[in-house]
This record gives C-alpha cells, structure tokens and sequence, in this order.
C-alpha cells in the first residue's frame, strides 16, 4: 500500500503561500511559473506538492498529425494517426521539456502522483530524468528516444568571439564569417518593455513561421509572456531589424553555468537569402563566451545544422504509457517504432 499523499493544485494562487518555501531551481519558483500560468490558458497547469516535493507538469491535447517527424510517412497506421489526438499528461513544463520542473528531498511515487490528479487524460509522458528519480510499480512503460539536445561546450581559454573563430578549422570559420557578413544589414538590440507592446504582433507571427515547421509540438508558446520574462530578469531577448522591421528575435536565459538559447522566430522566406537563424546562433555564443558560460544549450531542433557551429548531441528519452489497454495495444506497436530522421555530425575544430 502506497501511503505517500501529494497534493495537486490547478490554480496557482492555491500554493502561493508555500510553494517557495523549500529551496527550488529559477524555473520552479512561483514568480517563474506564474508567467507561464497566466499567458497560457489553453492548458491544465499543475502544481503537485507536499512537504519536500514541487513538481510543475501540464495537461494539454496533442494532435498527432504534429508528431510528423516521427511516423513513417507511407504507413497506414501513421496516416490514421495523423485523425487522432489525446489528451496527454506531461510530467515537466511541456515549453521547456530539457530542464527539470520538479524538486524533492525524497523519490517520488508515481502511483500516488496519478491518484492525485482529478482531471482526465490518456497518455502520460515522463522525461528521463525524472524517470529515474520515481518509484515506479508497473513496466508498461515505453522508453522512445526524442530529438537530441544540441550543447556547445565553451572553452574557458576563449576571452571573445576571436578565439572561438580561431578555433574552428578553416572551412567552418569561413561559414561563419559569411553569415555575418551576409547578416551586416541587421541592426541587433536587446527589447525592452515597450517593444514588446509595439512588436506584439509580429513576434506572435515570426514564432509561428518557425513553429509550424518543427517536428513535433505541444503547446503554442505565448509570446506575450516575453514582457514578464523580461521584466522579473528571467529571460533576455533581441530583436534583429531590417530597415526598422522586426524580422527575427531571440530569447536566452541564464542557469547556473549554462545559457539556454529558447524560443526564436525569424521570417523564414528572409531567411534564405539574409542567414538570420544562423546569426542567431552567432550571438548566442558572442553572448556565451562574454558571460563566461561553461555551455550553450541550444535546444532540440536542426541538429545537424547547429553542428557546424561545433555543437554536439546529447541524448534525451521520455517514457510513455498509454491508460486504456485497448489503445495500448494498437498504438504501442507504433510509437514504439517512432524514429527520428538520421543527419550529420560535423566536427567543425581543429583537432
């Protein structure tokens, strides 16, 4: 008998008065999740809590027709799929699926966890590093490998964006440099408060563009969010112009030793001819190396091309269980055959 009891709140003023009470990462701390909370009402928000634990997780419907870069196109079973969503309990913040949103003293059981939350849904997912953290009774579980992290280690012997040119061999270092060169024409500043009201709806739009492109997605981020983010210090963002309009932006946030490249949008028919998703990148690691960062965490999407900046994979998993057997039994034959597109590493460093 499990006799360990968590409580579960959907409204967040319900934990206000102790949720900060134990000792949680930035991106646990109610301030934080309150952002998410009040910009993003299209989905069910989580707070699971007793006295050593704090766990942020969403409830929200996916559609598999997103989940495109998974299913064998030719398929029937993947054509069917594409007709099909659920409701999916996603054990983490399901915007930034690779940092963990949980903090306990003790491990965590599952099972209590479940029980606890009154509110439906079919498929529960749980990253990997929570997995491994949780008491766990049952092995219907299928472990499925996800997209890869993409990190770029930052030398600590670089002092600026010289010595990381420096360091790449000389096809890789000329890359670059035409991206900037091909970029020159953008006027890059940091926004503040009021851009964010003044760009409203072209931020919504240029993240769209590079949404509706991704291989899989949950949630739509919020982009109005960007104003609090900004504003309570968490996040930083930059907006690139071309001729006094908004054509691409970036967000970083600082943890710990990393920086952690987020939410990007950029106009993605510019983008063929002025290289804006590479000079992203560009100024994510001018921005790395300048606040002395161990690592640049770039994310989960166009591996092959951010490892021609000398980024390089790190395996993720998630684990996946479906609740009604019947489902289980047609639909696990088929995610667990989900597999990702094959591509390139480069190794852009010298030896």
């Amino acid at each position: 008998k499990n006799l360990q009891l968590y409580k579960v709140s959907t409204k967040i003023d319900d934990v206000k008065l102790f949720w900060d009470q134990i000792k949680v990462p930035k991106i646990l701390r109610y301030n934080f999740l309150e952002i998410y909370y009040k910009y993003n009402k299209n989905i069910k928000h989580l707070f699971v809590h007793d006295k050593n634990l704090r766990l942020y997780a969403h409830i929200f419907t996916l559609k598999f027709s997103k989940t495109n870069n998974y299913l064998d196109k030719f398929s029937i079973s993947s054509f069917l799929l594409k007709f099909f969503s659920l409701d999916v309990l996603y054990l983490t913040n399901s915007f930034i699926t690779n940092l963990p949103s949980f903090e306990s003293s003790s491990s965590i059981h599952l099972s209590s966890i479940l029980n606890s939350i009154k509110y439906n849904f079919s498929l529960i997912v749980i990253p990997d590093f929570l997995f491994v953290k949780m008491k766990i009774q049952d092995n219907d579980y299928t472990k499925i490998k996800v997209e890869e992290e993409m990190v770029l280690d930052i030398n600590e012997q670089w002092i600026c964006f010289d010595d990381y040119l420096n360091a790449l061999k000389k096809k890789y270092r000329n890359k670059v440099k035409k991206i900037t060169r091909d970029s020159d024409s953008l006027v890059i500043r940091k926004l503040c408060e009021n851009d964010f009201d003044k760009y409203k709806f072209e931020m919504r739009e240029l993240f769209k563009q590079v949404v509706s492109s991704s291989q899989f997605s949950g949630p739509l981020f919020n982009t109005d969010a960007f104003n609090l983010f900004v504003k309570e210090k968490y996040m930083r963002v930059d907006g690139y112009f071309l001729e006094d309009t908004l054509v691409a932006f970036s967000s970083e946030m600082q943890n710990g030793n990393n920086l952690c490249s987020y939410f990007v949008g950029f106009d993605k028919e510019l983008n063929k001819t002025v290289p804006l998703y590479g000079r992203i990148l560009i100024e994510n690691i001018k921005t790395s190396i300048l606040l002395r960062k161990k690592r640049l965490i770039f994310g989960r999407t166009a591996n092959e091309f951010k490892s021609n900046f000398g980024a390089f994979p790190i395996e993720s998993f998630v684990y996946l269980k479906l609740k009604n057997k019947f489902l289980r039994f047609f639909l696990a034959p088929i995610y667990s055959r989900l597999t990702l597109k094959k591509w390139r590493q480069r190794s852009p460093f010298k030896s």
